[in-house]
C-alpha cells in the first residue's frame, strides 16, 4: 500500500507545477509594457474576439486562476472522506493535475501571442489542447479509485464501486477516442468544429452518466436473483 496521501508529500512530488506557473507569471511580467491595454480575451464560434478585459487581467488573470484551481485540486483529497483511496491513483492523480495546469498555461500563453499581434487561430488551437487533455483523461480514468472529487461522480457510481469500476472503464475509452477525435476536428471549419465539440462533450458527460445508471441496475438486479 502506497503512503498516505498528504499535502507535504503533494508539494515534495509537484515543485515542478509551481515553477511552470511562476514561469509563466514572470513571462507576463517581461511582456506587461507591450500588451494593449484592453486585451482580447475570449472569441466567438468564428474565431472573432467578441470579450475584452484590462491589461492586467489579461496578463495575470489566467495564471493566477490555474494556481488557484491547481491549490484545490491538492487540498480536496485531504478532506475526502474516502481520502484512503487517493494514494492508490497517486501518479494518474498527478498527471491529470499537470494536463490541466498546462491546458490552462498553454491557452493564456495564445491568448499572450495573440494580443501581441501575432495572427493565430485561438479556436483550432485551444481544441488541440481540449484534445489532448481528453485523451490524457481518457487513459487515467480507469485508474482512478472511488473518491467525492474526482473522476466520473454520479449517484450511481458513489454508491457501488463495481458500477465505478466499469463506469470509469467505459468513460475512459469514451473520453480517450473523444479527445482523438477533437484532434481530428482542427483540420474543420470553425462552425463545423464548434458544433462537433460540443456533441463531443456534451455527448460523452451524458453516455457515462446513463452507462453508470444502467450498471448500476445490473448490479442491483443480479443482487435480487
Amino acid at each position: 500500500m502506497s503512503e498516505k496521501y498528504t499535502l507535504k508529500n503533494a508539494l515534495k512530488h509537484e515543485w515542478y507545477i509551481f515553477l511552470i506557473i511562476a514561469v509563466v507569471i514572470l513571462i507576463g511580467v517581461g511582456i506587461y509594457p507591450n500588451l494593449p491595454e484592453q486585451m482580447a480575451i475570449h472569441w466567438n464560434i468564428e474565431g472573432e474576439p467578441d470579450d475584452y478585459g484590462s491589461r492586467f487581467f489579461g496578463a495575470f488573470g489566467l495564471p493566477l486562476i490555474t494556481l488557484g484551481s491547481y491549490l484545490l485540486l491538492l487540498f480536496v483529497p485531504v478532506i475526502d472522506p474516502r481520502r484512503q483511496n487517493y494514494p492508490r491513483f497517486t501518479k494518474v492523480y498527478r498527471w491529470i493535475k499537470l494536463g490541466f495546469v498546462l491546458f490552462m498555461l498553454g491557452v493564456h500563453l495564445v491568448t499572450l501571442a495573440f494580443n501581441l499581434g501575432y495572427k493565430l487561430d485561438i479556436g483550432r488551437l485551444v481544441t488541440l489542447g481540449l484534445g489532448l487533455l481528453f485523451a490524457l483523461l481518457g487513459r487515467g480514468l480507469p485508474q482512478i479509485k472511488p473518491n467525492f472529487f474526482v473522476g466520473i461522480r454520479t449517484p450511481w457510481t458513489l454508491s457501488n464501486p463495481e458500477v465505478w469500476a466499469k463506469t470509469h472503464r467505459f468513460g475512459g475509452k469514451l473520453f480517450f477516442w473523444s479527445g482523438i477525435a477533437l484532434i481530428g476536428t482542427t483540420v474543420l471549419s470553425n462552425r463545423t468544429r464548434f458544433w462537433l465539440l460540443m456533441f463531443l462533450v456534451f455527448g460523452t458527460a451524458l453516455a457515462t452518466t446513463v452507462y453508470s445508471y444502467l450498471c448500476f441496475r445490473q448490479e442491483n438486479n443480479a443482487k435480487e436473483e
